[in-house]
């Protein structure tokens, strides 16, 4: 079976951040890890607009990523 990606299906895009690949604490939580990649996820419409929330994948020391505003991540 073939996928096609449209836009209408268009799910997750990656944005630049100058933290990427690097050491990051998330003082919200106060984990550190790597950040790994940070996406720029579709909310849905409003006022007939798009909207789209941004959101961090960080990789902990123990393998496992989890996820943080990206705009409050700060270099260790």
């Amino acid at each position: 079976m073939e996928v096609r990606e449209t836009s209408a299906d268009k799910g997750f895009e990656h944005v630049g951040h100058p933290l990427l690949h690097q050491q990051v604490r998330d003082p919200s939580s106060d984990r550190e890890g790597r950040l790994m990649a940070v996406v720029r996820e579709p909310l849905g419409n409003f006022g007939g607009r798009q909207q789209y929330s941004r959101t961090a994948y960080v990789r902990g020391a123990d393998g496992v990523e989890f996820t943080a505003a990206p705009d409050l991540l700060e270099q260790v």
